[in-house]
């Protein structure tokens, strides 16, 4: 594979969907892209997935093998993913000129807080992956929604030595000044930290305060990508960010291809 790209965030921000989108997009831009389905416990996906994890692993067979109910099947099933990597990687070895697109799942402490994840990561595609933290457009146009969802994204950059895009998904739902104070936001923690003061006023802040703060002085702040799957917009500079590392371009960030 050229590269690949690794979709995770929180349950109900579109993932799928964006994984879908942006497969499609890709594909008109003459670009070649598969999609692989990592979320042994989905029921639907709104996409035909190149690999599906459901045709090697299934939900049903470990709940009945282990005695679990639905969510202990999924743990489970997520860590038996790696027992099973080389049969998920064996039909990626055709995709040498693809962009592929990895759908984890919609439980992101599935995959984002499995000891087994930067394993399965690194043996699906070692320094040729990237992981998009995918976040809800509306919870983050208030100040503490906001805030949540990067703390979300502070943990995943944790877990994974790997670089990482903060997609900003159903900006079709939010107005253009909700964007603009969102980028704003972005750009200086004073203003994310006044606007949090000014929603959360019979509170102790101190500690959200110095959260804020800690995103400044760990890099947590970074460029965010707005996009809309339903309209199949933003997609542009995604790709773009994950050429640039690919490709090894004179801006790219060398330092996780030295890992």
């Amino acid at each position: 594979m050229i590269g690949s790209l690794f979709v995770t965030g929180p349950a109900g921000t579109g993932k799928s969907s964006f994984c879908g989108s942006y497969k499609e997009w890709l594909i008109s831009q003459g670009y070649d892209s598969a999609i692989v389905n990592l979320d042994p416990g989905s029921e639907f996906v709104p996409y035909e997935p190149d690999v599906d994890i459901r045709d090697i692993i299934s939900l049903e067979s470990v709940m009945s093998e282990y005695n679990l109910g639905p969510n202990g099947a999924q743990i489970v099933a997520s860590d038996l993913m790696l027992e099973n990597v080389q049969a998920i990687a064996e039909p990626l070895k055709e995709l040498s000129d693809y962009y592929v697109i990895f759908d984890t799942p919609g439980q992101m402490e599935l995959f984002s807080f499995r000891p087994s994840s930067p394993y399965l990561v690194n043996s699906l595609s070692g320094n040729k992956a990237m992981i998009a933290f995918v976040s809800d457009a509306v919870l983050s146009s208030i100040p503490s929604g906001y805030i949540s969802q990067k703390m979300l994204y502070g943990s995943v950059m944790s877990r994974f030595y790997k670089p990482m895009i903060f997609v900003m998904n159903k900006i079709d739902l939010i107005t253009e000044m909700d964007i603009d104070n969102i980028m704003a936001w972005e750009r200086d923690w004073e203003i994310l930290a006044d606007a949090f003061m000014e929603e959360k006023q019979e509170m102790l802040k101190d500690y959200f305060l110095n959260i804020i703060e800690a995103f400044r002085n760990g890099g947590i702040n970074s460029k965010i990508f707005p996009v809309s799957s339903r309209e199949m917009s933003g997609f542009e500079d995604i790709y773009s960010e994950m050429s640039l590392f690919l490709t090894g371009g004179t801006d790219a960030d060398t330092t996780y291809k030295d890992d």
